[in-house]
């Protein structure tokens, strides 16, 4: 889909390079991690991001003018960066799976990161398409409704699984 072409660009706040040397596409032996948005349609989508660039457009004027008061400015900063972040987060990518443990991005930038050992058992909840994760605290965490829905329960049972062998 044309919104994964802009991953790599929304991720620059999230490389890691603790995995190998350089950014996850390089060919050091180290896995490159999968991601997953949000699931929606592209049309609800991409009109969510025009709402969004819209807001903020009207706040850039508001933070680069001279004659406003300090709060009315700090407000429309904090319009303008909460815009992007919307942004951000309906582009890139909510559940990351790494080689080390899930990070979740929902509410970013409070990310989780959730290591596989963990992870005690992973649960499709019936009617709505979403799974939940039991870890060994007896937390239970529900995941955020993404794209491929399989393929993201197929790699965490693999990687945690990995763990039992």
């Amino acid at each position: 889909m044309a919104h994964r072409a802009l991953d790599g660009w929304l991720d620059v706040w999230s490389i890691d390079l603790r995995g190998g040397i350089g950014v996850g596409g390089c060919d050091n032996g180290s896995v490159s991690p999968q991601r997953y948005p949000l699931r929606m349609s592209p049309v609800a989508r991409w009109v969510r991001v025009a709402l969004l660039a819209v807001v903020g457009l009207v706040f850039i004027p508001l933070v680069l003018a001279t004659g406003i008061e300090w709060w009315m400015r700090l407000l429309s900063f904090v319009g303008l960066v909460t815009s992007v972040l919307g942004i951000r987060t309906l582009l890139g990518a909510v559940l990351v799976v790494r080689e080390e443990g899930l990070r979740i991005q929902k509410n970013w930038p409070r990310r989780r990161d959730i290591l596989w050992y963990r992870i005690l058992a992973t649960d499709v909840i019936p009617g709505f398409w979403n799974l939940e994760i039991e870890l060994n605290s007896g937390e239970r965490v529900e995941l955020p409704p993404v794209e491929n829905l399989t393929g993201l329960y197929e790699e965490i049972e693999r990687h945690r699984t990995a763990l039992d062998a």
